[in-house]
């Protein structure tokens, strides 16, 4: 039994007031540097790679559980007069004191209500034998993959802050990722995923490159959940065959760069504003003949639009205004949103219906700043100015952009 965790060793001869935790390997099993084979539980950190070994029957004086909800727990041992604070995910380290309890009782559980001796397996570090403390990459924060022959076959290190999976056909998301709860870059590039799971968006990723792959026909749920959205900062999603700008970024509360590059994407979302963090987005090798009007509101230090199929002459600019039709009832849904955003009213999912959160965030904005609804939408083509350090077009492109307008009048001032 191992437990990939973080310890803090506190001697009580030698009182201390600092108190350091380090990235260790926990594990309970046989001491074979002995011919009683008396089982211990070894310690090992990157400073300490031979392991400290203790005993177990009775040499433990204690071991503090009171905050075993929030995975803490504290082994008290006699010899050496040594206090190990523990820190890890509480599953697993309730699964560890089980195999604790069951050393110093002599016999283990089984589920028809007896009990069996429990059996241990040999603790070495060496490389000759094979044991649970025999990968020398246990302990690692950062993994590179580049081969097949490269996968571990133990699965990944729980301390993982780094993993690359690049240029071996993957064609399925690797669960065992999920579990990764460390994990701050992901790197997939330039493999064969069609799909990536909703449950990635628990982790508390910075950096996620996915570029290379073949994610046309990605829904894009994983970015709906909060703990990515408020972590994200960096996303390349570069050459995966899209055909549009996945809506789901704008929830994308932290997000400083998005790489779009070499794909198909034809037009932008009116809510692109919405995302307020964004200065660095790449949209490079698209098929964008024009950008949302809204774009004018976001402050970027560099927005790259070269070989696109922008528009090459000033002069004709195409209106593309829509009739205004009068005596059209809206929506009760449009009207509940006219009031909220009339009356300045704060709003947030949970606190008025999803829906008309998700309408709310996905409505065209008018230049005036009033939501433009479906009932009164005037829309038409216009030379454009990004408020942007560096713009990257093509030397005869010119940028256009769509407007809407909330009335008539709006329409006619612009």
């Amino acid at each position: 039994m191992k437990l990939i965790c973080e310890t803090c060793v506190i001697s009580r001869a030698v009182p201390s007031t600092k108190r350091v935790f380090q990235k260790t390997v926990l594990a309970i099993g046989k001491n074979v540097d002995k011919k009683s084979e008396e089982t211990v539980i070894m310690l090992i950190t990157n400073a300490n790679k031979a392991g400290t070994k203790y005993n177990i029957k009775k040499n433990i004086s204690k071991i503090f559980t009171r905050f075993l909800s929030e995975g803490k727990v504290t082994i008290s041992f006699r010899i050496p007069e040594h206090d190990v604070q523990v820190k890890s995910e509480v599953v697993q380290l309730t699964g560890f004191l089980k195999v604790l309890k069951s050393v110093l009782t002599g016999e283990q559980a089984t589920g028809d209500g007896s009990s069996v001796p429990v059996k241990l397996p040999c603790l070495t570090v060496a490389n000759k034998k094979t044991s649970v403390l025999s990968s020398a990459k246990v302990l690692a924060t950062k993994c590179v993959i580049k081969s097949r022959g490269d996968y571990p076959l133990k699965g990944f290190s729980r301390n993982l802050v780094s993993l690359t999976i690049s240029d071996i056909k993957l064609s399925r998301f690797d669960p065992q990722i999920l579990l990764l709860k460390n994990l701050r870059s992901l790197n997939l590039t330039n493999n064969c995923l069609e799909r990536l799971p909703s449950a990635l968006g628990q982790l508390r990723l910075s950096d996620l490159d996915i570029s290379g792959n073949a994610l046309q026909n990605d829904k894009w749920e994983w970015l709906t959940n909060p703990a990515i959205q408020s972590s994200l900062q960096s996303l390349r999603i570069a050459q995966n065959n899209l055909t549009y700008f996945p809506i789901n970024l704008i929830y994308t509360r932290a997000l400083v760069k998005v790489d779009l590059q070499s794909n198909h994407i034809q037009k932008l979302p009116f809510a692109v504003w919405k995302m307020s963090q964004l200065r660095f987005l790449n949209l490079s090798k698209n098929q964008i003949t024009a950008v949302p009007e809204s774009m004018s509101r976001m402050k970027l230090d560099q927005v790259d639009l070269s070989e696109n199929k922008l528009a090459t002459d000033s002069l004709t600019v195409p209106d593309l205004r829509i009739a205004d039709v009068r005596g059209q009832v809206p929506a009760l849904w449009e009207m509940a949103a006219r009031v909220v955003v009339a009356r300045k009213i704060y709003y947030t999912t949970g606190m008025i219906p999803f829906l008309l959160v998700e309408i709310m965030n996905r409505t065209p904005i008018c230049g005036c700043g009033l939501l433009c609804f479906t009932s009164k939408v005037y829309e038409r083509a216009k030379v454009i100015k990004l408020n942007c350090q560096h713009l990257i077009l093509n030397s005869n492109h010119v940028l256009y952009a769509d407007s809407v307008f909330c009335s008539q009048r709006c329409s006619a001032r612009q």
